[in-house]
């Protein structure tokens, strides 16, 4: 019995000492092939607050040259809230930036920057990588990318690791139970919302509650109001700042279910529309939000 236990500890030990598991090659969201090369890029210009965020966590901002504006208020600003310098605004940059800047890798959001500019880049010889993963689960395998080329491979499993563990622990948590019909309020006027492939809308499934929008093509739909009160919504999720004049809006359908039992309710949009480690730790205070509301019975609708 000692020798047994004697082995398995020797194994135990033999296992941990491995080295860690290094990534080698992926295919981006555009379907680029990719290998992390002998040489690792050390000019990286990132695009999408998101990624600057995650590639922060990695403890590897000193590789960052230039970034899209995060500022709330529009303006011509030269350094980013994250200090570095700004290369152009959501949507576009400035490609005579870029070039003085002589970065050696761009990491993208594709919906955050045009095709036609994709395309210049790529003519520059300038390697792009395309980060747009389509579910909550792939958010922590693209950490695993930046930390293969940045050499912050072990810290990037690690975070990957315990992030695709919260999220599998969200899961268990907050997705089992009664679910409600929902309503996630994007804008007012016009009244538009999220596709339901959305990963904004995927976190708000896994905390129970079913989006009312039809199936879309497109990531923001514009939705009629007859289509929410058709649909008997009986919450709408709405942004902090918008949630006074939301509040007024819907209460006038008294026949609303979600007016009827007051889930016109506030969350932390900042949070949840910034698609990368931000949302995947919005998760657990979102399904918090609305636990009171699932936890109700079903309001009847009045005649």
């Amino acid at each position: 019995m000692r020798l047994l236990r004697r082995g398995l500890w020797l194994g135990l030990l033999a296992l941990l000492a491995l080295p860690a598991y290094a990534l080698e090659s992926w295919q981006d969201d555009q379907g680029q092939a990719w290998a992390v090369p002998k040489t690792l890029p050390s000019r990286w210009i990132v695009l999408g607050p998101h990624l600057v965020d995650m590639v922060h966590e990695l403890g590897a901002a000193e590789r960052i040259v230039g970034v899209q504006d995060d500022h709330p208020t529009p303006g011509r600003h030269t350094r980013s809230l994250s200090g570095h310098a700004v290369v152009g605004q959501s949507g576009s940059i400035s490609e005579e930036r870029v070039r003085a800047l002589a970065p050696d890798l761009v990491v993208f959001w594709p919906t955050g920057l045009s095709p036609v500019q994709q395309r210049r880049l790529r003519r520059l010889g300038v390697p792009l990588l395309a980060i747009a993963p389509e579910t909550l689960e792939a958010l922590p395998e693209r950490l695993r990318w930046l930390g293969a080329l940045a050499g912050r491979a072990p810290q990037a499993n690690a975070l990957a690791d315990q992030e695709a563990a919260a999220l599998v622990q969200a899961r268990q948590r907050y997705t089992p139970g009664p679910r409600l019909r929902g309503f996630y309020q994007v804008w007012q006027q016009p009244l538009f919302s999220l596709s339901k492939q959305h990963l904004v809308s995927q976190a708000i499934s896994l905390c129970g509650v079913d989006s009312i929008v039809p199936d879309a093509t497109i990531e923001a739909p514009v939705i009629n109001v007859e289509a929410v009160l058709l649909a008997r919504t009986e919450i709408i999720l709405v942004s902090a700042p918008e949630h006074a004049r939301a509040t007024a809006f819907w209460r006038r359908f008294s026949r609303l279910p979600a007016a009827q039992s007051q889930a016109i309710v506030a969350v932390d949009d900042a949070a949840l529309t910034r698609p990368g480690l931000s949302l995947l730790r919005a998760i657990p205070a979102l399904c918090q939000t609305v636990m009171p509301w699932r936890n109700r019975p079903s309001v009847p609708v009045s005649p």
